[in-house]
């Protein structure tokens, strides 16, 4: 997971299926340099590894058709998750699973499978494409759908854009009125991760009417800081914590409308200073943004919900980390969980290469997933989404080590029966 190095990119902006058709018509022969960027780059510091043709579908972002009558939306591939669900929400409608992240794209999403803190619920957001058309790796333009060509759906939903690149799909909405549907938070703590994990899955697999559900847990290394008299430095304790919060519908009062202006108008204040904050000297100041996401407002709105991580997400995530996501079978589901947290553990005790290791959690009760699972010869059941973040020291990982790393997962997935999610590397 080492910094790429910088390299010029030839864009392309097609604004239908035909200009992608002579995109990848004149990149033939070199279609292994060919990369699909759904929206808008991310100013994240990090660039392409090597020379490629980047087609970007940020102007193919036309919301096509809505159909009341089949609750439909049939979208170009760049449209934005957020500005399809506030066209659907004129009707009185939304998208089920919708990314945490406002310039999430549909196309994009779908290429990754795509999965929130509602997935527990509705699936994945794959579980909800009715149709598709792509163009192939040779330029030619297809159709596919839950109900003709099933094989080459599968194929090229969740493919990363390598089986083909997705041009425009018709999604699955749902009735729902996200602006006056209002959440309470039943939140509990914990400051051990055996009682995380323990509550964690008794949650997942017992979710109750909660609309949405998430766990974070957070362990620290040892921190260093300089004395403040003297010379030589003086070594504190870790931290460790954890939060499982699930969402519930609710009727919300005069005061409690009033806390959730409050907390919103905050957390957008916090994640704007820490966007600013570079450098070490920021870190504060993103470790701040990134522990507010540890503690949801006790009312907000749907749409809140859905994009609460958005105003702190980035700017606490910024920064040289490993990241890794496995779909964990539910009857395997804590022993992952304590292998991943051992494997990134270990690793940090004996080479210091992490500092602060985080983790995700939330259920995943998916069609697409349990088919993908028969298809492998797994189990067939739902799943809980184990996402770990491992932040950097220093910035790169050695190639040996993250072989290591690499194999140590590839390990727990085959003998947990588990699948790994690979849009969080």
């Amino acid at each position: 997971m080492s910094t790429p190095h910088t390299v010029a990119a030839e864009e392309y902006l097609p604004r239908d299926t035909a200009d992608v058709v002579r995109t990848v018509r004149n990149s033939r022969g070199r279609a292994e340099n060919l990369m699909v960027r759904g929206g808008e780059p991310i100013d994240d510091g990090l660039s392409l590894p090597d020379p490629r043709t980047v087609v970007s579908l940020r102007k193919m972002n036309a919301v096509l058709d809505i159909n009341l009558g089949r609750r439909t939306v049939r979208v170009q591939a760049g449209a934005k998750l957020s500005d399809i669900d506030r066209r659907l929400g004129a009707h009185g409608l939304g998208l089920p699973i919708i990314g945490d992240h406002r310039d999430i794209t549909a196309g994009g999403f779908a290429s990754v499978g795509g999965v929130s803190t509602a997935s527990h619920k509705y699936g994945m957001f794959i579980d909800q494409i009715v149709d598709l058309e792509y163009v192939d790796p040779d330029g030619r333009i297809g159709t596919c759908g839950r109900n003709h060509h099933t094989e080459r759906f599968h194929r090229i939903l969740g493919a990363g854009g390598r089986a083909g690149i997705i041009t425009a799909l018709t999604l699955d909405a749902i009735d729902i009125d996200k602006d006056h549907t209002w959440l309470t938070t039943d939140a509990d703590r914990f400051l051990d991760f055996d009682s995380f994990v323990e509550h964690a899955y008794a949650e997942i697999t017992r979710p109750g009417n909660a609309a949405l559900q998430v766990g974070r847990w957070v362990d620290t290394a040892p921190l260093k800081v300089s004395r403040p008299v003297g010379t030589g430095h003086v070594q504190l304790g870790t931290v460790r914590f954890g939060q499982w919060s699930s969402l519930y519908p609710t009727t919300p009062t005069r005061s409690l409308r009033a806390r959730r202006e409050v907390g919103s108008k905050t957390r957008k204040s916090l994640g704007a200073i820490a966007s600013a904050a570079g450098g070490r000297a920021g870190a504060p100041v993103r470790n701040a943004a990134a522990g507010a996401l540890m503690f949801a407002p006790k009312v907000l709105t749907l749409r809140d919900a859905e994009y609460l991580a958005d105003t702190v997400i980035s700017s606490s995530e910024r920064g040289p980390a490993y990241r890794v996501a496995i779909f964990a079978p539910l009857s395997t589901y804590t022993s992952v969980f304590y292998r991943l947290h051992d494997l990134f553990a270990g690793h940090r005790e004996r080479t210091g290469c992490f500092t602060v290791i985080s983790a995700m959690t939330y259920g995943v009760r998916s069609k697409y997933l349990r088919e993908e699972a028969q298809a492998r010869g797994l189990s067939v059941e739902d799943h809980g989404l184990i996402t770990f973040t491992c932040r950097l020291r220093p910035s790169a990982l050695p190639s040996e080590l993250l072989r290591d790393i690499v194999t140590g997962i590839d390990e727990i997935c085959v003998s947990e029966r588990a699948l790994r999610y690979d849009s969080a590397d």
